[in-house]
């Protein structure tokens, strides 16, 4: 792959591959994924929990708690079943399945919230995704505090993404927030880990599919944050081929302390000042295939 302005060739790859069994719930390492041109990562956000008190599909956003609660398939997902029944371990609580007839109740009284579990609905069952206005009616205090920021005309530009997201909490049919694919580089969470005077940023905060690994060359260092100028480009990606979209704007999901993480809100400060208020890209699969830790990736002309 070559990246940056140089012109060194420099072969990237993948460094990590994960799945969420439960929108916004703790994510599952894979030492390989298939992919399909529909659904993503096989078994990728195949189930949500559904805010009965806001009547809206609840991420972490909202329900940070939701980062430690962990999720794992109690058979391996198929093409044929993507999303089987899941167990759900809140910490401090006992597992629970979801063919628990209980499942709501229990997760309800964990959780500190109302809350009912769901598998993917039909495109059509609309209602089921539709986006909520916040209860005094602001969206601009409500899109001020998603992104923690100080005045709305500091949102970022929402304009590239589909336009369901403004409509919609997921993309009907789906729990995917805009795409079924997201990716982030190694040299991303290294310049933002230095913007904030650390090490590399923890990927666990954003949460991707894929971590790409891209190595320096023989022209110098890469750029920092690489991924954003792939927007439009396709990736040969183990044996898939991958559409890159858009990239993805960063809120304050990336703040919530998670899996020994501390709270960080110098973070998004960072991606807010010094990467356009994006970190990673989305993406689409344009050709299905598998993807494992150590392939290879090609940047297509």
């Amino acid at each position: 792959m070559t990246v940056g302005t140089g012109t060194a060739a420099r072969t990237a790859t993948i460094a990590g591959v994960w799945r969420h069994p439960v929108k916004s719930m703790a994510p599952e390492a894979l030492a390989e994924a298939a992919v399909s041109v529909d659904g993503g990562v096989l078994g990728d956000r195949a189930w949500a929990l559904r805010d009965e008190r806001r009547g809206v599909i609840a991420d972490a956003r909202t329900l940070p708690a939701l980062l430690d609660v962990s999720a794992r398939y109690v058979r391996p997902a198929t093409a044929a079943e993507p999303g089987p029944p899941v167990e759900i371990t809140v910490p401090g609580h006992a597992p629970v399945s979801s063919a628990d007839p209980d499942v709501h109740g229990r997760l309800s009284a964990a959780l500190g919230r109302e809350v009912t579990l769901w598998p993917w609905l039909p495109a059509g069952e609309d209602a089921h995704y539709r986006r909520v206005p916040p209860e005094d009616g602001d969206w601009d205090r409500y899109l001020r505090e998603f992104f923690d920021v100080a005045d709305a005309a500091d949102v970022p530009d929402l304009s590239r993404l589909p336009a369901e997201v403004t409509a919609y909490q997921t993309i009907p049919g789906t729990y995917f927030d805009a795409y079924p694919i997201h990716l982030i580089t190694d040299v991303t969470l290294r310049a933002l880990g230095g913007l904030t005077g650390g090490g590399p940023a923890g990927v666990r905060r954003f949460r991707p599919n894929l971590l790409l690994s891209v190595p320096d060359g023989a022209d110098g260092p890469v750029e920092p944050y690489p991924e954003l100028a792939w927007a439009g480009r396709r990736l040969r990606a183990g044996t898939a081929v991958l559409r890159v979209t858009v990239p993805t704007p960063r809120c304050v999901m990336i703040t919530h302390a998670a899996g020994g993480l501390p709270r960080d809100r110098d973070l998004l400060r960072a991606v807010h000042r010094r990467a356009e208020h994006n970190a990673g890209v989305y993406a689409a699969v344009e050709e299905p295939g598998v993807l494992r830790p150590g392939d290879r990736v090609e940047l297509l002309p």
